[in-house]
């Protein structure tokens, strides 16, 4: 019997709580403040706040966060209907 599963929704790939929190940050600028990313960018650097990694945030930085962060959201609300095809038993 040979079985091959194939899904978005198998790895979940856990952000740490600083990556959660600058994804929620950013997201909220974008959705709630319609600001662009560079002036999500510019507001974060006042502020002081860095990348995960300690960098300064430019605006494709900031760009990549919320598109990552977003596909990230859709994988893991993304609801999973199991489906059999062509079963076989030899």
């Amino acid at each position: 019997m040979d079985v091959k599963l194939k899904s978005k929704a198998l790895f979940i790939g856990p952000y740490s709580n600083s990556q959660q929190r600058l994804f929620d940050r950013v997201y909220l600028l974008r959705e709630r403040e319609q600001l662009t990313f560079e002036a999500i960018a510019v507001l974060l650097t006042k502020s002081g706040t860095r990348s995960v990694n300690g960098c300064l945030l430019g605006a494709e930085h900031v760009f990549s966060i919320y598109k990552k962060g977003k596909l990230r959201q859709e994988r893991l609300t993304l609801e999973v209907k199991p489906e059999l095809l062509d079963m076989r038993f030899e």
